[in-house]
């Protein structure tokens, strides 16, 4: 096994735990737009707002997971193609982990960030949305830069 797979590569370690940190994230991110949170479940009448919070999560979801994948896909470029990392990476890698350990600690009932997270009301969601949109933006910037041009691309397709 040792002979397949470079296990001393932290590269390698870095792509599994993203991978299963994706993975339990989806969890939370199917709780976030089924509005299966505490701080989100509504009583029979649910008030004229009570969508709009569920819909923000459900936001602040899909743009953690869309960046994870593209942390995911950044990480197997530069094993691929035997990168060093760019500051776009570190900075959108830096603020993708901050919005998902926020996300995922409002996901959890015996903290208290998930009660102040409803205190600020939509403030909160929308600063992540912010957060999350300029990591994803950085890592899809990163990830052009990290790919080869696409003519060695298509050279390498025997189908193009």
């Amino acid at each position: 096994m040792r002979d397949l797979l470079d296990l001393d590569n932290g590269r390698l370690w870095l792509l599994i735990g993203l991978c299963v940190a994706t993975v339990f994230t989806l969890e939370r991110a199917e709780q976030a737009v089924e509005g299966a949170w505490p701080h989100q479940r509504r009583a029979a009448r649910p008030g004229p707002r009570s969508g709009l919070g569920q819909a923000i999560w459900g936001l602040v979801a899909l743009l953690v997971l869309s960046g994870l994948i593209l942390a995911i896909l950044n990480v197997a470029a530069l094993m691929e193609w035997d990168r060093a990392r760019t500051d776009a990476q570190v900075l959108g890698s830096a603020l993708l982990g901050l919005g998902w350990l926020v996300f995922l600690l409002a996901s959890l009932d015996r903290l208290p960030v998930r009660r102040f997270l409803g205190n600020l009301g939509a403030v909160g969601p929308l600063t992540l949305i912010l957060l999350l949109i300029a990591g994803d933006a950085l890592l899809t910037v990163a990830l052009f830069d990290v790919l080869p041009p696409w003519d060695e691309v298509r050279g390498a397709l025997p189908f193009v």
